[in-house]
């Protein structure tokens, strides 16, 4: 574990989920984007707030956050190639 993981929460990993999901979030808009892309946007904009996280880590929020409603999706979100995801607002047939 990173010296950056430790200075977030003891194990690092309920801050570091709780600000990921926020940054996944605050980086939906109301376009579609294909998984992998939003992936990318959001790596790129955990590096600019220094939040040390893999593609792979902000793949599982993702996940969960599709789950729970706070973003919507098309198709099967493991599918990065083939799936898109967007914030949720507007039907799924917009």
């Amino acid at each position: 574990m990173t010296e950056s993981h430790r200075a977030l929460a003891p194990d690092g990993s309920q801050d570091i989920n709780h600000k990921l999901d926020a940054l996944i979030v605050a980086c939906a808009t109301e376009e579609w984007c294909k998984v992998a892309l939003f992936i990318a946007r959001v790596t790129d904009a955990a590096s600019a707030v220094a939040l040390p996280v893999t593609g792979q880590h902000i793949a599982q929020r993702l996940y969960a956050l599709v789950e729970t409603g706070q973003l919507a999706a098309q198709g099967n979100v493991r599918r990065w190639r083939a799936a898109s995801v967007r914030s949720p607002g507007r039907s799924i047939s917009s």
